[in-house]
């Protein structure tokens, strides 16, 4: 599936949001310093959040995927989450990102037990994935979706595989929720909206969405963990 990418998450030229939203996670959770500071991200698509993670934390960064994309701008290399090693040393990585992946993946021990391995001890797991409860209408809009989660169910999983859960909660991908945690509210009341508002057009496309609405409707769960 060498266009996955680009049918599920097609081009938005000018986007500012991955790195704001690189910068408020590197900020919150990566900001130490460490020199030769490694970074892996698992499902790391076309580069562009490692690419900005290196940026703000001086980090040498790696990536990892099933269906590396050809215009990735880091060598990657191709691993299957579902039954195979990450094909790394154990204590490896000081930091690992993975977004929108662990709910395509059924066989989660390989998955969550491969980057507690290649973690080193002290080492920070920043685990993203769309809610539930919020998406279950459209979950299955990706057909390659298997495994929905809940808060709950997520820092379960990753207490089972022996991760220590810093936090585990509701993200909205509004970028003015995180400078102003008070403003949660208003997504909050706009998520009442019927869903056909979240699309300018009747084919509900990614490219023809109003982003306010959807991303105020369509919330993922951000967990951290530590090793």
């Amino acid at each position: 599936m060498s266009n996955y990418l680009s049918v599920i998450y097609p081009e938005d030229s000018g986007n500012t949001y991955p790195e704001k939203f690189c910068k408020y996670i590197s900020d919150r959770f990566f900001n130490a310093p460490m020199p030769d500071a490694k970074i892996l991200d698992v499902g790391v698509g076309k580069g562009i959040q490692l690419y900005y993670f290196c940026k703000h934390i001086n980090a040498k960064g790696y990536g990892i995927d099933l269906y590396p994309d050809e215009n990735c701008i880091f060598e990657t290399k191709i691993c299957d989450f579902e039954s195979e090693k990450l094909p790394y040393e154990s204590d490896t990585f000081d930091f690992i990102f993975s977004k929108s992946v662990c709910e395509h993946i059924r066989n989660t021990s390989n998955f969550f037990d491969e980057i507690h391995r290649v973690l080193k001890p002290g080492g920070i797991f920043v685990c993203m994935t769309p809610d539930w409860i919020s998406q279950m209408k459209n979950f299955y809009d990706d057909f390659t979706h298997v495994q929905p989660y809940t808060v709950k169910s997520l820092r379960n999983c990753m207490k089972v595989h022996n991760f220590d859960v810093k936090c585990a909660e509701y993200f909205y991908q509004l970028p003015f929720t995180w400078k102003y945690p008070f403003m949660k509210l208003f997504p909050f009341i706009i998520s009442f909206l019927p869903d056909f508002f979240k699309w300018k057009t009747s084919d509900m496309s990614n490219t023809n969405d109003r982003k306010l609405i959807r991303f105020s409707k369509e919330k993922m769960i951000l967990a951290v963990g530590v090793k």
